[in-house]
């Protein structure tokens, strides 16, 4: 397995993005609607892709929230490679990218999804108190990381 950075635009980030999308609304229907404004690329993300031979595996990005903060979005690992550390290894090698000016990574995640709540605690995220447009939603969870 390789890494390679690139942005919001490249295509293998698209599909990836598409299947993970795919999943919630499996998981939890027309409800994902209420979150397409706030996953859209908008701003510039920095995306990192995990490739097996040529083929994107898996992908997590971030985008700048303000001069000292940033926010992990759109972390994903195709089904059949799950449970080999993958995206911990790559979020771990986005936080070495990161201008040393930003001191706080956000992750916003469905309250539900074990897997990643666990992932993220493992990379050493608290729970936070929701924020934002997330304040009054059961569905989700608010995490921290200070560097």
């Amino acid at each position: 397995m390789k890494t390679f950075l690139t942005n919001q635009d490249d295509e293998r980030f698209l599909k990836l993005v598409e299947e993970l999308d795919q999943g919630y609304y499996e998981l939890i229907g027309d409800e994902l609607s209420k979150y397409e404004k706030y996953n859209e690329f908008k701003q510039p993300h920095t995306v990192i892709l995990a490739l097996d031979l040529d083929k994107a595996i898996a992908c997590a990005s971030y985008r700048v929230c303000s001069e000292n903060s940033i926010e992990f979005k759109r972390v994903y690992v195709k089904k059949e490679y799950r449970k080999k550390g993958i995206a911990y290894c790559l979020i771990k090698e986005l936080e070495k990218h990161l201008d040393e000016n930003y001191r706080y990574s956000y992750i916003v995640t469905g309250k539900h999804n074990h897997a990643a709540i666990r992932l993220y605690e493992k990379l050493n995220y608290t729970k936070i108190p929701k924020f934002g447009q997330f304040k009054d939603d059961e569905s989700v969870i608010c995490m921290k990381k200070e560097f």
